[in-house]
């Protein structure tokens, strides 16, 4: 009597990220290795540039979910972790003391890139997520805003992707400024904080210019990151009424709270446990180390998730209203700081 194969039972699927945050960590402990040998390259910039290629030359299927993975939870992973390697004094201290730098630049920023926006006739809502982009925190700030603006995916992919360019480009170039410029420690990383767009890029870039840079840089960032609910809300209202569309309100309230990056609420919470004396000195710093490679990481997640051949076929007008933003966005926040005596 034949018996007929029954399909086993009690398997696992692997989950979809799988894939592509296992490309990733390989990326990221290749860059780790190949850090040690590169002088001043540092193994931040390795991992975008090994992440970059593999993405445009291999072109390797199925990684996106694990991407996003790592661009969303492992980013947030390693916020929180740094947190441990401050006090909440410190957290205090330099948020507040820069803040109003930080909310001046927002609007700024804001309104410049508008003005831009209207110069270089630039149509939809393209200048508007290129502002928000800039001044808070990249992506994020575009992917919230956007649909509260009822903008199409082409133009939130074009912004999203102008900002992505200028990360990398402010990685492989501020460093190298700052030192040109004598900038201290506490200087460079006020400047970064304000001056980059994403929370990974900021963070990297601080980090490659020293540690006390990457503490400073980090928490001015989310001081930044968390101005992201004001500016949806206004920028939301503002919309509505425009286009008079009165019953909109609540949903814009809605879209603000969901983009609170409660993250930050993490952060300040390690560096609170940290303050009480929780954290002995040796797992403050294995914590630190391990936050320092998911930002390794999380670089290489960036890389693996832009393709330069999309970049090229967005054109040229939207991109160079995005670098002159951030140009000249870069200056004023130099210049701001140095005034303010930061460092």
């Amino acid at each position: 009597m034949q018996t007929t194969a029954q399909p086993l039972t009690g398997t696992i699927a692997l989950p979809r990220w799988l894939p592509g945050l296992a490309l990733v960590l390989l990326v990221a402990i290749a860059a780790r290795f190949l850090g040690r040998f590169t002088g001043p390259i540092p193994d931040v910039v390795l991992a975008l540039v090994i992440g970059l290629s593999i993405r445009n030359i291999a072109k390797p299927k199925g990684i996106e979910a694990g991407t996003r993975f790592t661009l969303f939870y492992v980013l947030r992973t390693a916020i929180i972790l740094l947190g441990a390697g401050l006090s909440v004094q410190a957290v205090i201290r330099t948020g507040s003391s820069t803040l109003a730098l930080i909310v001046t630049l927002v609007v700024m920023s804001m309104l410049l890139g508008l003005l831009l926006a209207r110069l270089f006739n630039l149509k939809g809502t393209i200048g508007t997520l290129i502002g928000a982009g800039t001044a808070i925190c990249g992506g994020s700030a575009i992917l919230t805003v956007g649909p509260i603006l009822g903008a199409s995916d082409e133009e939130i992919a074009y912004a999203v992707t102008t900002i992505f360019t200028f990360n990398i480009v402010a990685l492989l170039v501020y460093p190298a400024i700052g030192h040109a410029l004598g900038m201290s420690q506490t200087a460079f990383g006020s400047w970064a904080g304000t001056a980059v767009n994403d929370t990974s890029v900021v963070v990297a870039t601080g980090l490659v210019y020293g540690a006390t840079a990457g503490a400073v840089a980090t928490i001015v960032k989310l001081t930044r990151t968390v101005l992201l609910v004001p500016l949806a809300l206004i920028v939301g209202l503002v919309h509505a009424a425009r286009t008079h569309s009165g019953d909109a309100s609540a949903n814009v309230v809605q879209r603000a709270l969901k983009a609170m990056p409660w993250f930050v609420v993490g952060f300040v919470a390690m560096a609170a446990l940290n303050s009480l004396g929780i954290f002995p000195p040796n797992v403050a710093h294995d914590l630190a180390l391990t936050a320092s490679f998911l930002i390794v990481a999380v670089l290489a997640g960036v890389g693996l998730n832009v393709d330069l051949r999309k970049m090229v076929r967005l054109g040229p007008r939207p991109m160079l209203v995005g670098f002159l933003l951030a140009s000249i966005m870069a200056v004023c926040s130099y210049a701001l700081v140095s005034v303010m005596h930061l460092g």
